[in-house]
């Protein structure tokens, strides 16, 4: 393992050695060297005090932000190393930082503070582990176990909670029974914890390739900062294209779509208004308007988390549009490409695939078969770069005023009426043919105008 390590960190831990201090490659990273992953970050904890580490390593650049909690950032060959001293922990009272920190000469001491075992877990510039809390046997077990009580720990940082979700998300582990009552019945501390840090470790839940799993089993956890989802809770849909409720179609569709930006998040609030939209006529349950209600909704939660406003108004509108049945057709792509543009668009395509898929497979292959027929007539008009928005027009409004059109929104009218033309096929995007026409056009406002 020793071999492995990046250069950087055999130079820092072995400095500290031959100084006579103590230095170790400490939590995620080492988890992630033990299961043969390449760390994205590299920390390391030492004896020595920051002072002393300033002065051992005063030839390379450093970063002091973290200082104050015994941590100094190393860069060597690029690369950046955050070495801290070993700590205790004072009392937490906010259920998120320590309101103290005493610097300690005892490793155990500080491996005693971390979250879990498979974060607890030290090595050293030889590659020896240093284990005192059976880390690496829960790791090869797939466990997730906080160290010591789990109800101390949590009540330390309740970002611990999200943090023990995010890990099982991401790496398909189990969350021990002890440590997982303890999430459940410490929910409530999360409304402590500032929403920027929720929505951080919520976005990486839902990108884990098992996050279903963990918003289905911890839901009620969830629904500490989206409470709008117990609606969905075991809401039945009572027509026969649902075979699930509302809340485990919602995680199928979430199954199914792209893994990709903020697919998932879209998709987990893609049906947040449907019980609050539920009737029943003809004896079957329907939705009415549930995707405009759904937009305003997700919104709502959005905003209250903290996402940026360009996430919030592509996940609503396209919330808004979904349930559109395309019609496989290039001029129908053209129009939907200028009404919405690639992105949301592809946005869209994609929520509709996943949203079938999570409906009743016995009656969905028409449906979804339709939906590709009009994503590949998508994918044609990209790739052989058809006219579908303005700029595209082989015409621009320095043209038009030149033809005599006065400048203001009577140009942009005319483009965008020369570009319905040309993509209706009316035309073609040739510029003395668009000339032309917008000659013709100008010559009849003229004469309704005279």
């Amino acid at each position: 393992m020793k071999d492995k390590m990046p250069k950087g960190a055999k130079i820092i831990l072995e400095k500290l050695n031959s100084y006579n201090h103590e230095a170790y490659l400490v939590g995620g990273c080492v988890r992630d060297f033990l299961m043969g992953e390449i760390p994205k970050d590299w920390d390391i904890t030492t004896s020595a005090s920051p002072k002393e580490v300033k002065e051992l390593f005063s030839e390379y650049k450093l970063f002091e932000f973290g200082i104050k909690h015994g941590t100094i950032s190393i860069i060597i060959e690029g690369n950046s190393y955050e070495v801290t001293t070993y700590r205790e922990d004072g009392e937490y009272l906010d259920s998120r930082r320590p309101e103290t920190i005493n610097f300690t000469k005892s490793l155990s001491q500080d491996l005693k503070r971390r979250d879990f075992t498979i974060n607890a877990m030290a090595m050293n510039s030889k590659g020896d582990v240093v284990d005192l809390y059976n880390g690496e046997k829960d790791l090869n077990s797939k466990f997730i176990r906080c160290v010591g009580n789990p109800k101390e720990r949590i009540g330390e940082d309740a970002l611990r909670i999200l943090r023990a979700l995010r890990f099982a998300a991401r790496m398909g582990f189990q969350i021990e029974q002890n440590t997982s009552d303890a999430i459940n019945s410490e929910k409530n501390l999360l409304l402590k914890i500032s929403l920027e840090r929720i929505n951080d470790e919520f976005d990486k839940i839902l990108h884990g390739e098992y996050a279903t799993n963990i918003l289905r089993e911890y839901r009620d956890v969830i629904a500490v900062f989206i409470p709008e989802i117990k609606e969905l809770f075991d809401f039945e849909q009572c027509n026969p294209y649902h075979i699930y409720d509302v809340y485990e179609h919602t995680l199928k569709a979430v199954e199914e779509i792209e893994n990709c930006d903020n697919n998932r998040l879209m998709a987990f609030l893609h049906d947040i208004a449907k019980p609050r939209c539920f009737i029943i006529k003809d004896g079957w349950g329907h939705f009415y308007h549930h995707e405009s209600k759904g937009a305003e909704l997700a919104k709502i939660i959005l905003n209250r988390l903290r996402y940026d406003n360009k996430t919030i108004d592509d996940i609503a509108f396209v919330i808004k549009t979904h349930g559109t049945v395309f019609n496989p057709d290039i001029k129908y792509a053209r129009h939907k490409l200028n009404q919405m543009g690639e992105k949301r668009l592809r946005m869209l395509m994609a929520l509709e695939k996943a949203d079938v898929k999570a409906q009743n497979p016995q009656i969905i292959m028409e449906r979804l078969d339709n939906i590709k027929k009009f994503e590949s007539c998508v994918d044609t008009v990209i790739e052989e770069k058809h006219c579908f928005s303005v700029k595209d027009l082989n015409i621009d409004g320095n043209d038009l005023i030149e033809l005599g059109y006065t400048r203001g929104p009577f140009v942009g009218k005319a483009l965008n009426d020369l570009l319905i033309e040309v993509m209706n096929e009316d035309i073609i995007n040739d510029k003395k043919i668009l000339i032309k026409r917008a000659i013709e056009k100008l010559n009849i406002l003229k004469k309704r105008e005279g």
